[in-house]
């Protein structure tokens, strides 16, 4: 149908009194697809030994939208629809009553065989007005399945004082990554002084630059896991005070050994790695699908100013402050603040959280009372899924880019055109300020795609080629502008030519927000924080790589900036960009039904 988005891919068969409409097709407003999603859900009890249908009669839509309520009974898919329209139901009747069947094949049931339970469940839905004498045909795959479809407004807090409540927690989640990134970039701009300082070559730079993403790296599945068991707020409030000690203690450590410093750069990694994926559980979780894009796009662009404000901030703070040691030990104790911050407002608040419906609830103590465990995670189901690649990918090119050019940007302008510490920070912000500005049009951009019709999964498409592609052409500039001058040949019209073209590059950046970082919840809203955690295990792999190695290959090729930090960049992005455009698809996908269907089937 016109308009219709991929996440929301039901088939919607009408049939009007008029005989000249008589089998059209068209679109239902998203809450009435929130409704249908919950009657499942609330159902939940689909075998998986035999073929079932849910036949969910009682919901009548009328011009004005009144609500009503919704019975549900699980059936032989047999008895309720020939074996060639199985899953496919017309509503009929002068009183319009909508009729929802749901089919499910062999193994992609909610419990096992086993597990299934004789139920006949009455749930009340209220759902926004829906298409005039429609009738929904629902695919299979619901019960805690990958995307809520209940109503905003049962789920969610939607009024005036609730919606104020949970956008203070977003920001207070964007501070959280204003510190995330203040926290990385204070030793990209500490560096400088701390080589000279201690006579550090250029691998040793690079292994205190890449020891943060070790710790990183070692936390993104346990983060993603803890923050499914135990809820995303307290695993962040505990990513960020061990980060926070970390930077704190950074000083003593230097002073004591050069492993000593790995050290504490460890322990940040291993609090910040926690971060995304606690973060995306509460996004996920607590925030409604309608505000995904703006809530997600508002949290992690804390990232994109903290890079900004530290390198505004750390190099006053260094020549004014009491030198290097200053910008740790002011930023750890930044982090413990919000920690006090986060602790009072936010991490015992249920209130910011979905509220479970008493069906729901009611169906989960049946659970219980029955001995059913909760489903384990899919791994299986993630690995063959070519959408979850499609993330790997453009997780793994986004550190490497955004990390590698993060770490090494200021030692780049101070070595290639002969900038000072003062001068190379400030440089370096005009980048980052380019992502910022951009930053503030980029979701309600996306959104205006979306209500105007393209397709879900072609605007993730297109924020990941316009990042990818755009930046790929931006740093093969940069890259053919420096080899092509040397140090001693630069000048301001070559300082500015860099800085601009690392602006756009940068600033393309900015459409990962409504690209890579909403596919997770786009595609399983109940796995989006373990996906993203398994990811950004990757990615993090990817920032520890490009950190490293763009020393060590700088070593290795005689100082050479484009062949040891652009090109290699650029190279990834293309072939990201690619495997993104091919594999990508935003439909929401039931991993708990394919993984099942894999047990029973072997």
């Amino acid at each position: 149908a016109p308009g219709r988005r991929d996440s929301e891919k039901v088939t919607f068969c009408l049939r009007l009194r008029s005989p000249r409409c008589a089998h059209r097709r068209t679109s239902l407003p998203r809450q009435a697809h929130r409704a249908t999603a919950f009657a499942m859900a609330s159902v939940g009890v689909m075998s998986a030994a035999a073929s079932k249908v849910a036949v969910f009669t009682g919901v009548r839509s009328s011009a004005r939208g009144a609500a009503r309520g919704v019975r549900t009974a699980a059936v032989p898919g047999g008895a309720a629809f020939p074996a060639k329209s199985q899953g496919r139901a017309l509503a009929t009747g002068p009183k319009r009553k909508a009729v929802l069947a749901i089919g499910s094949q062999k193994g992609a049931g909610f419990l096992s065989s086993s597990e299934s339970l004789a139920v006949s469940a009455r749930a009340s839905v209220f759902a926004p007005e829906a298409v005039r004498g429609a009738s929904v045909v629902v695919s299979a795959g619901g019960g805690a399945g990958p995307v809520d479809l209940v109503a905003e407004e049962v789920r969610f807090d939607m009024s005036k004082e609730g919606e104020k409540k949970r956008w203070s927690m977003i920001f207070a989640l964007f501070c959280a990554f204003v510190l995330c990134n203040l926290d990385k970039v204070n030793m990209s701009v500490a560096i400088v002084p701390m080589a000279a300082s201690f006579g550090w070559t250029s691998v040793e730079k690079g292994l205190v630059q890449s020891a943060f993403f070790w710790g990183y790296a070692f936390t993104q599945v346990p983060g993603g896991y803890l923050a499914s068991k135990y809820g995303g707020k307290i695993v962040l409030f505990a990513g960020v005070m061990l980060w926070s000690f970390g930077t704190l203690i950074a000083p003593a450590c230097a002073n004591f050994s050069f492993t000593a410093l790995l050290v504490s750069r460890f322990l940040v990694g291993l609090g910040e790695g926690v971060a995304p994926s606690a973060a995306t559980g509460i996004l996920a979780k607590g925030i409604p699908g309608s505000q995904r894009s703006k809530a997600v796009t508002a949290t992690f662009g804390g990232l994109d100013v903290g890079s900004l404000s530290g390198l505004i901030i750390a190099p006053p703070i260094i020549l004014f402050l009491g030198g290097w040691p200053a910008v740790f030990y002011l930023f750890g104790i930044l982090g413990f603040i919000w920690g006090t911050w986060w602790f009072l407002c936010y991490m015992n608040d249920k209130s910011t959280d979905a509220i479970p419906t008493p069906e729901e609830l009611a169906v989960e103590e049946a659970r219980k009372a029955a001995g059913i465990k909760a489903d384990p995670i899919p791994w299986g189901a993630f690995f063959t899924n070519k959408s979850f690649w499609a993330l790997m990918a453009a997780h793994f090119t986004w550190n490497y880019f955004s990390y590698g050019l993060l770490a090494w940007l200021p030692s780049f302008l101070s070595s290639a055109l002969n900038v000072t510490l003062t001068k190379s920070s400030f440089l370096s912000i005009l980048p980052y300020l380019a992502t910022v500005a951009m930053t503030l049009i980029v979701a309600p951009t996306a959104d205006k795609l979306e209500k105007g019709g393209m397709a879900r999964t072609n605007v993730r498409k297109l924020s990941q080629s316009l990042c990818f592609a755009g930046g790929a052409v931006a740093l093969t500039g940069v890259a053919y502008v420096v080899n092509s001058t040397p140090p001693e040949a630069v000048t301001q019209g070559t300082v500015a030519l860099v800085i601009t073209l690392l602006s756009i590059c940068f600033g393309l950046g900015a459409w990962v927000r409504t690209g890579l970082f909403c596919g997770h919840a786009d595609l399983s809203v109940k796995y989006a924080s373990i996906m993203l955690g398994v990811t950004n295990t990757l990615a993090a792999i990817a920032s520890t790589l490009s950190t490293f190695f763009t020393g060590y290959f700088f070593s290795a090729t005689g100082g050479n900036w484009a062949l040891s930090l652009f090109i290699p960049i650029a190279v990834f992005q293309v072939i990201s960009t690619v495997i993104f455009a091919v594999l990508w698809d935003s439909n929401p996908v039931d991993f708990d039904a394919i993984q099942k269907a894999k047990i029973v089937a072997a």
